[in-house]
Order: structure tokens, then C-alpha cells, then sequence
């Protein structure tokens, strides 16, 4: 299908951007990772690790994976913001992305963290409309992107797609309605011990998260994170240390969560 005017200018944007940082920045990762994303036979095992897309027969898996770019975004990176005509669809391989608003006293609001074998974008039914939302890379991340008109033509050609989206939108509505319940019943201390357990690896530790990161995540201010935690800290249930936080004591943790 041939591409929209603006999905191409958008192809054009973010390879660019991508073959630029490489340039600057040529690094063994950094290579290896550009390489795959012109790697026919690895975009068509990202693709088969997508939920959405297990039914696909051979056919439709290559026409799909000729019908979608792999690009690199860097972390930190905002590649896609509310001024954007809705064309583009996005699969989430590798890393992590946040889609958040700006508010009027310019804080940052992250909606969602969405992790791999992700699909977002401009589409309610995928269930994640990014209207109003900037999409930035929280991580190094490996993304497809194809076109909306694409998607919807897959769907009308194997209905299972859509089907799997559905359930998607399923998950996607019941994690919606719980962070809005944990929001509006639950306070910040109740809610920062929930972030911690869920962020934090097998061994009880949660990397990278700053305190603004945090804050970012709970909708309230750096201030405000920095005590909650320093009350963690000093009830022994946390050790606060930079870019990284371990957990002492998930029960005690565990126990604040439930509240």
C-alpha cells in the first residue's frame, strides 16, 4: 500500500534522526541495533512476538513486515507529540516508552509506561489514542512503524487481528480503571510503595527511576517523592541511593500497598 504524505515525512524524520546519532556516536550497541533494523528476517521475528499478530499466516507476516520501518529512538528522545497528524502506529520491540501530557504549570504527567511487544498510537481501537500525549523513549528503544490505513487493512483481511486488538483493549481498560481507582482513593504513600514493588527486578531493586521520574509516574512534585521516600528510608523499609532504589523490606512495602 503506498504510504501517506504524512507517514513518509514522518519514515523520513525519524531515520534520519537515527542515522544522525549513529554518526555522532558509533558504539557496538548502537551499530548492531541499526543493523537490525534493516534485517528482513529480524523485523519478522519482532513482529511474530506481538500478541496481536500470532494468527497471521506466512503471507500476511511478510506483507507485513514490508509494510513497516524499524527505527532506533535513544532514550529520552520525544518522537512523537500532540501536534501530529494521526497516521502512524507504533510496535514497541525493545525498551520502554512514556506517553505523558504537559500541564498547565508545565509539569510532566506520564499516562502510561508502555513496555515490549507493545502496539500504540493515534487509533481508539487499539485502546491507546495519544491525543494531547508526547511519546518519549524512557529507554534505548526499537520501534515499527507503519501506517494506520495499513493496520485496518490487515484487520479487514484476517478478523482475528482485530479480535486480538480487542483483547488488548480489554487489559488496557482494566489497568486504566485501577491506576484511576488507586488515584482517586488511594494516597501518595499507598501508591509510591505500589509503583516500587511493581518497578522493582528479581532482586529488589528499582534502576533508573529518578525522583522526578517517580513523581512523574504519581502525578505530584520531586519534593514530595524525595520525602515519602525519606520516610521509607527512615522506617527501614527502602535504601536510596542515585538512579537506584532497593528494596529492604517488601512485606513492610507490600503492607503499605494494601492499605
Amino acid at each position: 500500500m503506498e504510504r501517506s504524505p504524512a507517514l513518509q515525512r514522518k519514515l523520513v524524520e525519524l531515520t534520519r534522526h537515527a542515522r544522525g546519532r549513529m554518526r555522532k556516536q558509533v558504539t557496538a550497541s548502537r551499530a548492531a541495533a541499526l543493523k537490525t533494523t534493516a534485517d528482513p528476517a529480524a523485523k519478522m521475528g519482532y513482529l511474530r512476538e506481538t500478541a496481536v499478530f500470532v494468527s497471521l499466516s506466512p503471507a500476511e507476516q511478510t506483507w507485513l513486515a514490508e509494510s513497516t520501518t524499524m527505527i532506533t529512538c535513544e532514550q529520552g528522545r520525544v518522537f512523537y507529540t500532540p501536534n501530529e497528524p494521526g497516521e502512524v502506529v507504533f510496535l514497541l520491540k525493545r525498551g520502554k516508552v512514556d506517553l505523558y501530557r504537559l500541564a498547565p504549570d508545565g509539569r510532566k504527567l506520564v499516562v502510561s509506561t508502555l513496555g515490549p511487544h507493545t502496539i500504540f498510537g493515534e487509533m481508539g481501537l487499539i485502546g491507546q489514542a495519544m491525543y494531547g500525549c508526547f511519546a518519549e523513549a524512557a529507554t534505548d528503544c526499537l520501534l515499527c512503524v507503519l501506517s494506520r490505513a495499513d493496520l485496518q487493512a490487515l484487520i479487514r483481511r484476517n478478523p482475528d487481528v482485530g479480535l486480538n486488538l480487542l483483547a488488548e483493549l480489554g487489559r488496557r481498560l482494566q489497568q486504566r480503571e485501577e491506576e484511576l481507582e488507586a488515584l482517586a482513593f488511594r494516597g501518595l504513600p499507598v501508591r509510591l510503595a505500589t509503583l516500587l514493588l511493581r518497578e522493582a527486578d528479581a532482586y529488589g531493586t528499582v534502576v533508573g527511576l529518578s525522583h522526578q521520574d517517580l513523581a512523574e509516574r504519581l502525578g505530584t512534585y520531586r519534593e514530595t517523592v524525595s520525602q515519602l521516600l525519606g520516610r521509607f528510608r527512615h522506617e527501614g523499609l527502602v535504601a536510596v541511593e542515585p538512579r537506584r532504589i532497593r528494596l529492604l523490606d517488601r512485606t513492610g512495602l507490600a503492607a503499605y500497598a494494601e492499605t
